[in-house]
């Protein structure tokens, strides 16, 4: 029981902090979470420490715990494991995509544009995500994908905050349209040159979204930058 209620936990906290419902440097109360959640400290505890050891969280004894600032080294890693991978699987996807997968991606993309007609931004992203990751399924390498969304917590919460500027919900949609399109044609070359506009569109974003949100970053990154 107590495992499962660690888990429950786990997956809660976890998903308000990718989705900023926990902003970076919120304190996280043991007591409120195991009152909200309807368990004890300790189940509370271990999910805390495994967020810990994904660096989502930082503990420090005796004092508390807190949602971790975001990295922007750790940014710059985790946006070169998704390019890397995600680069390596679009043969893969061409190679086996049914025309069925193409309307798959197409029908997506339909969400995203009602997602940022409503401006709602985590449902945008979660479409985001679906999109990216059907290409991964496509290509029979979900495994990878599932690295991806373990791995990246410091870059997805990066990509989430982009959305905070003007045109992003357009550059988004427009570049995964031009991207379906590549994969349509079988044209690897384009779709790689597209993938990796759109993987590295963030960086030239950065900039400004520290400025917008200073206190959400860590420090001796953040003055390199700025």
């Amino acid at each position: 029981m107590r495992g499962n209620a660690s888990r429950d936990v786990y997956d809660k906290i976890r998903s308000d902090i990718l989705s900023l419902q926990l902003m970076p440097g919120e304190e996280i109360s043991i007591n409120r979470v195991a009152e909200e959640m309807g368990v004890s400290r300790s189940p509370v505890r271990d999910a805390l420490i495994r967020l810990s050891l994904e660096s989502l969280v930082d503990i420090y004894p005796q004092r508390g715990c807190w949602v971790s600032l975001i990295d922007l080294e750790r940014v710059d890693e985790e946006r070169f494991l998704r390019h890397s991978l995600e680069k390596s699987v679009l043969s893969y996807f061409i190679e086996y995509s049914k025309p069925s997968d193409i309307q798959r991606l197409e029908y997506i993309i339909s969400k995203q544009k009602e997602d940022a007609e409503a401006d709602d931004k985590n449902a945008f992203f979660s479409s985001d995500d679906e999109m990216h990751m059907s290409i991964f399924q496509t290509a029979r390498k979900e495994r990878s994908w599932n690295i991806i969304a373990r791995e990246t917590g410091h870059y997805r919460r990066m990509r989430l905050l982009s959305f905070q500027m003007k045109g992003v919900y357009e550059k988004n949609i427009a570049q995964h349209e031009e991207l379906v399109g590549a994969l349509k044609e079988k044209n690897i070359q384009k779709a790689l040159q597209i993938e990796g506009e759109h993987i590295f569109k963030l960086t030239f974003e950065t900039g400004e979204i520290i400025r917008t949100n200073p206190l959400f970053f860590k420090e001796e990154r953040k003055n390199e930058i700025e």
